[in-house]
């Protein structure tokens, strides 16, 4: 039960994350007429991995 939980949330993530950016980044190219735009949508993405991954060691580190 806890693997399938688990890749559960992988697999809805990657269709989220991985399937929807192409789509995404076309919009925002149409929309802006500029690379820029897609450069900062990449950003935020990295901003917010990097943010989970703040937490995630602060919750790892609680346990010990």
């Amino acid at each position: 039960m806890r693997y399938t939980g688990a890749s559960l949330g992988y697999q809805i993530a990657a269709v989220f994350g991985g399937g929807l950016a192409p789509f995404i980044m076309v919009l925002l190219l149409e929309a802006t007429g500029t690379s820029m735009a897609v450069s900062a949508y990449i950003t935020v993405l990295a901003v917010v991995a990097l943010g989970s991954i703040r937490v995630l060691a602060k919750r790892a580190a609680a346990r010990e």
